[in-house]
């Protein structure tokens, strides 16, 4: 089977259909599943379709284009985008060597892990480098916007973490050191 784009169907009750649209009309939308790209073309109801985006063989970037997008479902669309968003970066945004920078620093000194804690945390997340299958959708300002958030806020967490666990392990040291234990 030769290798072909995948276009992205979003319909209004969240469910994605990934395959290769054949024809979007004024009442219908046209398309052939990815499993299956000689197959018969499905037709579904354009008011049951909130977006489709093309993924064109000639588009560099690897960013589907946005072909139509229902005005009336915009608003259920942020939501849902939203939605995705912070999923998609509570399971797939890792904030690489947070914790550890955050805890070294403040075995160091604990003013150097509030300080590190407070600085990493308040960098912008990545958002290129992880393992996001959805991140062609950066491009979307809602999804973005939605995915820094959680991913801030779990580069966050991390660096509270960190500080924490590096407090506490500096407060066993020091009951060993003066204790004696």
């Amino acid at each position: 089977m030769p290798a072909w784009a995948q276009d992205f169907i979003l319909k209004k009750n969240g469910d994605e259909i990934v395959g290769r649209v054949v024809q979007v009309s004024a009442d219908t939308v046209l398309f052939r599943h990815f499993t299956d790209a000689s197959g018969i073309a499905y037709a579904m109801p354009r008011q049951e379709v909130a977006q489709v985006r093309l993924m064109d063989s000639a588009n560099l970037t690897g960013a589907p284009e946005l072909l139509y997008k229902d005005e009336a479902s915009s608003t259920e669309n942020h939501r849902l985008l939203a939605l995705q968003a912070k999923l998609d970066a509570k399971k797939y945004h890792k904030a690489k060597g947070v914790f550890w920078t955050t805890l070294g620093s403040t075995i160091i000194h604990p003013a150097a892990g509030m300080v590190a804690g407070s600085v990493i945390a308040a960098v912008p997340p990545g958002t290129g480098s992880d393992d996001n299958p959805n991140r062609y959708m950066m491009k979307d300002p809602v999804y973005r916007a939605s995915y820094v958030k959680q991913a801030r806020r779990r580069k966050a967490s991390k660096a509270a973490a960190g500080f924490g666990v590096g407090a506490a392990v500096l407060g066993v040291v020091s009951l060993i050191a003066i204790g004696g234990i």
